[in-house]
């Protein structure tokens, strides 16, 4: 019987790839906070970097001015609370206190436009925008092209639905273009 003299030099590959991942998100960190040396070492500066807080109060997000949360909660089918900078700064999320629905609106440069034509419930919008698109992947979300900005919107909750989801696009887009 052969015993193993030496344990201590067995390397584990099982958890690589939670190790990338941890670098990933350090390295990403790094980069997003290298202007400011303080936010490197502050742990809530970090993370209001991380969550876009630190560009741009939900006040002044243009994202956030489109919709009240009154507004929103029909597409949603529950009250919401005001809107909140999310999406890296890109976006502006309403979410229920109860935490079982929210809306997300987010304005990206065109090219970073991604319909998921593999998740469930995906249809092609051919009358919206360019290449539009609603899906049920994590919530009810759609999505086109308009212009030179990507508009995707998400809807959970009791009233979330594709039909819900395409409203709320066109009524981004027509409240974005006015």
């Amino acid at each position: 019987m052969t015993q193993d003299c030496c344990p201590s030099t067995r390397t584990s590959v099982g958890n690589a790839p939670a190790k990338i991942l941890a670098c990933c998100l350090f390295v990403t960190a790094m980069i997003i906070c290298h202007q400011d040396a303080a936010a490197q070492t502050d742990p809530k500066k970090l993370a209001a970097a991380l969550r876009g807080e630190d560009r741009l109060a939900a006040d002044k997000s243009p994202q956030c001015k489109l919709f009240t949360p009154g507004e929103l909660s029909k597409f949603v089918g529950m009250p919401l609370a005001p809107g909140r900078v999310a999406a890296m700064g890109s976006g502006c999320q309403w979410v229920a206190s109860s935490g079982d629905g929210s809306a997300l609106i987010q304005v990206v440069p065109a090219r970073y436009h991604e319909p998921h034509s593999r998740a469930p419930g995906f249809k092609k919008l051919s009358d919206i925008g360019t290449r539009g698109f609603v899906e049920n992947d994590m919530g009810w979300n759609a999505g086109a092209i308009i212009g030179s900005e990507s508009i995707v919107v998400s809807v959970t909750g009791p009233a979330a639905n594709a039909a819900t989801a395409i409203a709320l696009l066109k009524e981004t887009i027509t409240r974005k273009t006015k």
